[in-house]
């Protein structure tokens, strides 16, 4: 399982069908409008905290804590894969 896939099954794994299906309502067509324009980073600057929040209200301090550890690693392995990596020469695809 990719790292995208794990972030979404933590994130969502907590909320209710309406929740998600609210929430998907809400980032999808934005993320679709992003990527069809070519501005996925300015995108991407808009939906991620907003996605974030909606995941981290409803859940306890705890479940906060992993969330974000969660996320610190996972950002430390992307950043280990396509920039140190590029740095490199070895960027994969």
């Amino acid at each position: 399982m990719g790292m995208m896939d794990k972030m979404m099954e933590f994130m969502m794994g907590r909320m209710s069908k309406e929740e998600k299906e609210d929430m998907m309502g809400k980032m999808m067509p934005k993320m679709m409008e992003g990527m069809g324009s070519g501005d996925m980073l300015e995108t991407m600057h808009e939906m991620m905290p907003r996605m974030m929040e909606d995941c981290l209200t409803p859940m306890s301090e705890e479940e906060r804590r992993n969330m974000l550890t969660f996320c610190r690693k996972m950002l430390g392995e992307m950043e280990e894969k396509f920039l140190t990596s590029t740095q490199e020469g070895k960027a994969s695809s």
